[in-house]
């Protein structure tokens, strides 16, 4: 082996170990977010007593005083709803950057062995389009719960027919040939990173956002149950999270799968008919 060689191997295990850690790094960022914003998600229902209290006293003041406080009341909604969405950006991000790990690793080899010179750059890239693609997913949800959610303390939806019909919803689709397909990217990445490889940033940030859909087809409807807590709920995040990790990373992933939804297929079932 000459000293180029040598070289470049060191540069693409630098180009790795850069890559571990600015994962890690957004991870942790994300979780102590999370942590946060149900520290200020907790404290919700005073706030919105004293907004309820002061349009109840508009009001009874009239309709100039009424009309004065509709801009703040607009703008009251529009910061919770930022909120809820960072809250579930935050979430997504802690949740499945880690399980993105392998592949962002996997991709960041390939990279260093095609263009030393622009590895890291495109596995930023590859990193971006994989959050990117998560981010739209957090987007819908958090419209889903402000829409859904009837003023609980973190945000959950109290409608137990909608949510027996998600829960039954994702136990039929673990057993289903698309979940089993997309999460077996997940759990062997490298086969669908290789599949539709294009060389330069566009096809990194590419490849990034085509592997985000390959684990939302796999998780998505397991991430839309935490509408029943709310996306700041530590317990059912560990929950699912858990679950997820054993799908992705344990050998029987695809029968832990099955078994996973047999039981949320009996629990939405005795929602459904109590």
């Amino acid at each position: 082996m000459n000293l180029s060689d040598v070289e470049a191997r060191l540069g693409r295990d630098r180009t790795v170990l850069l890559t571990l850690l600015v994962l890690s790094l957004l991870a942790s960022l994300c979780w102590a977010g999370l942590v946060l914003g149900g520290l200020v998600l907790s404290s919700q229902p005073l706030a919105e007593a004293t907004a309820t209290a002061v349009t109840a006293a508009a009001a009874a003041n009239g309709p100039a005083t009424g009309a004065a406080t509709t801009a703040p009341s607009l703008a009251y909604q529009a910061a919770q709803l930022a909120l809820v969405f960072l809250t579930w950006a935050g979430l997504c991000t802690a949740l499945m950057l880690p399980l993105a790990s392998r592949a962002t690793v996997l991709f960041a080899r390939l990279a260093g062995d095609r263009a030393a010179q622009r590895a890291r750059r495109c596995t930023a890239l590859f990193v971006l389009g994989y959050l990117g693609a998560w981010t739209g997913f957090a987007l819908l949800a958090a419209i889903a719960q402000w829409t859904l959610h009837e003023s609980a303390p973190s945000g959950a939806v109290r409608h137990p027919l909608l949510l027996g019909l998600i829960m039954v919803a994702a136990g039929v689709y673990q057993w289903t040939p698309a979940k089993h397909a997309c999460l077996e990217h997940c759990r062997a990445p490298l086969p669908g990173i290789l599949a539709g490889w294009r060389d330069g940033l566009a096809g990194a940030l590419g490849r990034g956002a085509a592997h985000a859909r390959q684990c939302l087809g796999c998780c998505w409807l397991l991430m839309l149950l935490l509408l029943a807590t709310g996306p700041d709920n530590p317990a059912a995040i560990a929950v699912v999270g858990l679950f997820v990790l054993a799908e992705i990373r344990l050998a029987s992933g695809h029968l832990i799968a099955c078994a996973g939804g047999l039981a949320l297929l009996a629990m939405g079932t005795r929602l459904l008919f109590p």
